[in-house]
């Protein structure tokens, strides 16, 4: 264990990098306060989803945007089907589709 003169700053405590080399490439560190001591050590990276990966190119690359208004809310499958048999006039939707889609063959 490496003992360090600490220096109080307006800043903060300073401590050089020299000591903490060991951990490797350090973004972040965790600091965890004793009745006598102080222990810094490097947080955990924490493992970035695959699908978060992907999107987060996909935007870089701009064939992604963040749709500026909220998504609507999803409805129970009662309030669903309740709306299904109101909209459709007594007709199942999939019948209304194929006469809607039979105008444009």
């Amino acid at each position: 264990m490496t003992v360090v003169a600490a220096k109080v700053t307006p800043r903060g405590v300073l401590v050089p990098r020299a000591l903490i080399a060991a951990w490797g490439d350090v973004q972040e560190v965790e600091i965890e306060k004793h009745a006598d001591t102080v222990v810094i050590r490097p947080r955990p990276v924490k493992a970035v989803p695959w699908h978060a990966q992907v999107v987060a190119r996909m935007k870089a690359a701009g064939l992604v945007e963040d749709l500026p208004w909220p998504q609507p809310p999803s409805g129970s499958p009662e309030e669903r089907a309740r709306l299904a048999e109101k909209l459709s006039h007594g007709k199942p939707l999939s019948k209304l589709i194929m006469e809607d889609r039979e105008e444009y063959a």
